[in-house]
């Protein structure tokens, strides 16, 4: 199959699926990894604290690490969120080439839609998630900010640079990388197929927002619906990654100019 690198924004529209599920892991073994990536962010939360109560730190100092590890407004709750993306993406790259089958598990060979393409259909999604938290806003009064504002605060601080660039891009590198490629790919060459396999590993990514507000879980939920809908159209793990960093970036954008500053 050869790389597909001048194809346009219309070739999502019309022509066949280019989505071939390819993988050495079976459902369950998936899930497993699934849970074992996303069990290394707990670590890398936990092990500081951890060595502050060994190393014989009090309640309250204990209670402060705590703290400043959970909020993005501190250098080290930055630091702690980039170290644990990166720790979930390494699980992943590690288990994906299992048998030498990472390009295939993970989408990243060709067809490869060109980068103008991926970036519109991220502004794409964008739109879609945005009229629809819209309708719910409409419908349903809610703070519109309230899963967004921990974010641009941290933004806002002296380590906003490792923010963004969690926000930007390892977010959407290693979700993807999990939920659109190596859990994707192991489901949907089931019995299942595409689609239900979409929808139940959207239906995990989504879990993975608890703590959102409902509208806020719903649209996520919508996006990685429309996501899927991109990497069967596409095949492409660039396709899905970009088109995620650019709904994030604009998602950003807007809650750093109209979300209110808290004290």
């Amino acid at each position: 199959m050869q790389a597909d690198e001048t194809n346009g924004f219309s070739r999502l529209l019309w022509g066949p699926n280019r989505y071939l599920a390819a993988s050495p892991w079976g459902p369950f073994g998936a899930l497993l990894i699934t849970v074992v990536a996303i069990g290394a962010q707990l670590v890398v939360y936990l092990l500081p604290l951890a060595i502050g109560l060994i190393a014989g730190l009090d309640k309250a100092n204990v209670d402060a690490l705590t703290h400043d590890m959970g909020s993005l407004k501190t250098p080290i709750g930055a630091a702690a969120m980039v170290a644990a993306q990166l720790a979930s993406f390494a699980v992943i790259w590690a288990a994906a080439g299992y048998r030498g089958a990472r390009a295939d598990v993970l989408r990243l060979g060709s067809p490869k839609p060109a980068w103008e393409t991926a970036v519109l259909a991220g502004l794409a999604v964008s739109t879609a998630t945005g009229l629809f938290e819209l309708v719910l806003y409409l419908l349903f009064p809610y703070d519109l900010f309230a899963d967004s504002r921990w974010l641009a605060e941290g933004l806002r601080e002296p380590t906003g640079w490792a923010v963004a660039l969690s926000a930007l891009v390892l977010a959407p590198l290693w979700e993807e990388a999990l939920f659109r490629g190596f859990l994707l790919s192991s489901l949907a060459q089931t019995r299942l197929g595409y689609w239900p396999a979409a929808v139940l590993s959207t239906t995990l990514w989504t879990l993975l927002h608890l703590g959102y507000s409902w509208p806020g879980m719903t649209s996520v939920f919508v996006a990685g619906i429309a996501l899927s809908w991109l990497m069967q159209r596409t095949g492409s793990m660039r396709a899905v990654v970009v088109a995620h960093g650019v709904a994030n970036a604009i998602a950003v954008a807007f809650a750093l100019q109209f979300a209110p500053a808290t004290a």
